[in-house]
Order: structure tokens, then C-alpha cells, then sequence
């Protein structure tokens, strides 16, 4: 910031954003029916959207487009997230825009519209180095317990293993993967132990590579598979934080048809009749305190959250591949 005093604001670009430099004064919006009325030609536009969950306030991270059409020459958002400690969010922005788009702390973007409301002019240089170094080879990781029955039924356990390159990665998406892993490692030591244990269905594991870039690990391995022989009984993706669930209540974002749901629902409360919370996602807001920041470190986790998330994923593919059908 220039105007009205000299401060260093702490953000980070989101992706598609080129190396930039330029100057500007900064208006601010909070919706974009209110961006609609207002005169951002030549002017670098914060967004200061209201908290109301992550998938409803995302969109204003990937609104460049309709500042470039508006004739902003720049985008600053709020973070996308419900609080921070001087911690600025990045992810994805707007696929065809090619104005500069930075994510901005909360606090620094609550104090840039504190100095507006005060009739002050804000001016701001936004000097960025960040760049698209083009495609590169990356892979799927993927490991089967093959079923004894119906091994071309498959169950399918994944997480991603790429991240955004803030912070470590711990929450999104390692404790998933390591759930994930913790899982099938359990499944393949009872079935070596005790025969019973062995899953009918093929139990497989996969980490998805470029989840961050647009989900092309997941659609590349669908486009190979959707015409093999295997049939995918179920499948699953654990990108939510892998806590140990606080509640006893079922919560699973499915999508299936009403008589598959009713099964998933079956087996929910087999779970929690015996105490086991099948949600594991204790809170979007808290799970949004460090998502996409540089404060994404195994210290989020509490001691027993992995096991715990890790025995639910053991005990739901068990089940999964063993029942007879949907």
C-alpha cells in the first residue's frame, strides 16, 4: 500500500496470475450486484465478501473476469475463509481472466475498507512474480487389496496427493491419504491374520495427482477406466480434514441413487450404534482456518485423529466390499 501510508500487504496470488506490476487506487465491493453500480475502470477492486461457507464465498476468488469486463485492472479478495492470524488464502481463480488476483489477509482487507469509510484515497502497487510453468508429467498412485470373490468389483478409498505450495500440506490432503493408507494397511493385516477377513471386492486406494491444478488426476484415471471391465461399486474421496468426528449425527456428502443412499445409510448406523461417528468433518469453519494457508502443518491435528478417521475407513470399505449388493 502507498496511500494513505506505506505497508507491506501480505497476500498471495492465485493461480493464473503472471508476473505484474502496476499501480492503482482501490475501490471496494462486497457483492457483485453492488460491483454492477459502481465506476472500477482504471482502479484495482477489493472484494470483501461476508463469511457464508467456503462453496458459496469461492466464487468471489474467481471473479477476474467480471472485473476485467467491468474494467478493473485488478482484483484483491478478502480470504476466503471464516478467520485468520495474519494468514492469507490462495486457490484457484477465473479461468479466462488475465488481470492480476491476489487473495489479501482479512485483517489488512477490513483495514483498507475502515480507511475508505474514512474518505481516505488507498493506493496500492501490486508487484507479483508468480508464473505458469506449463504442463508437467506427474502420476496417479494407485494400490489394491484384490478381492477373493469379485476382484473386477472395486471399492475405491482415495485422497490427493498434490497441495497448494503453502504451508506443508497436512490437512489437504495428507491426513487423507494417510487415512486412507492407515485403512487398507489394517484391512491387509486381518485378512493375513484371519482368512475371513479377506474383502470379496477389490479394495483400492488411490492418490490423485493435480486435484489443486482442476481435478486432472480423477478425470484422466475416469476417461481410462470408464469403458474397462471393472466395475466401481463405490467410490469415495476424503478432502475434508481427516479429524476424529466430536458427534454421533451421519453426514456423508453421497451421490447415488435413493436405494444406494439407504444402504450407505445402513451401514451408517451400524456404526454409530456401536459409538463410531461416521462424520469427519467437525467443522467447515475451523477446517477453513487453514486451508490453503501457510498454517496447513500436522499441528492441526489432535493425537488420535488419524487412527480414529482411519479405523472408519477400514471398517466402511470392509463392509462395502463384503455385502451382497446394493
Amino acid at each position: 500500500m502507498l496511500e494513505p501510508r506505506n505497508l507491506a500487504l501480505n497476500i498471495l496470488a492465485v493461480s493464473g496470475t503472471d508476473p505484474t506490476n502496476i499501480t492503482g487506487e482501490v475501490i471496494v465491493a462486497h457483492t457483485f450486484e453492488e460491483l454492477s453500480n459502481l465506476n472500477v475502470t482504471g482502479k484495482i477492486v477489493l472484494l470483501i465478501p461476508e463469511w457464508k461457507g467456503y462453496f458459496k464465498t469461492v466464487q468471489f476468488r474467481r471473479g477476474g473476469d467480471t472485473i476485467e469486463k467491468a474494467g478493473g485492472i485488478g482484483l484483491m479478495v478478502k480470504s476466503i475463509g471464516p478467520f485468520s492470524i495474519g494468514s492469507p488464502h490462495t486457490g484457484s481463480g477465473a479461468s479466462k481472466a488475465v488481470i492480476p488476483t491476489v487473495c489479501l489477509t482479512i485483517e489488512e482487507a477490513e483495514l483498507i475498507e475502515r480507511l475508505l469509510k474514512r474518505g481516505k484515497k488507498v493506493v496500492v502497487n501490486m508487484n507479483l512474480k508468480s508464473k505458469n510453468v506449463g504442463k508437467i508429467t506427474s502420476r496417479n498412485i494407485i494400490f489394491d487389496i484384490t478381492g477373493s470373490e469379485k476382484p473386477d468389483e472395486v471399492v475405491l478409498l482415495s485422497g490427493h496427493i498434490d497441495s497448494w505450495d503453502v504451508g506443508q500440506g497436512a490437512m489437504d490432503d495428507g491426513g487423507g491419504m494417510a487415512a486412507v493408507w492407515q485403512a487398507m494397511l489394517t484391512i491387509k493385516r486381518l485378512a493375513a491374520e484371519n482368512p475371513d477377513f479377506k474383502p470379496k471386492r477389490t479394495i483400492r486406494g488411490v492418490y490423485w495427482t493435480a486435484e489443486e491444478q482442476g481435478l486432472f488426476g480423477a478425470k484422466h484415471y475416469f476417461e481410462e477406466h470408464k469403458n474397462g471391465s471393472e466395475t466401481f461399486f463405490f467410490v469415495s474421496e476424503t478432502d475434508q480434514g481427516a479429524f476424529r468426528p466430536r458427534t454421533l449425527k451421519s453426514k456423508f456428502n453421497f451421490m447415488g441413487s435413493k436405494h444406494e443412499q439407504k444402504r450407505i445409510q445402513q451401514i451408517a448406523t451400524l456404526l454409530t450404534e456401536n459409538d463410531i461417528p461416521v462424520s469427519v468433518n467437525p467443522s467447515e469453519d475451523y477446517y477453513f482456518y487453514f486451508h490453503h494457508t501457510t498454517g496447513d502443518y500436522m499441528t492441526i491435528f489432535k493425537n488420535d485423529d488419524l487412527q480414529y478417521t482411519s479405523a472408519i475407513f477400514a471398517a466402511l470399505g470392509w463392509v462395502l466390499a463384503n455385502i451382497e449388493a446394493w
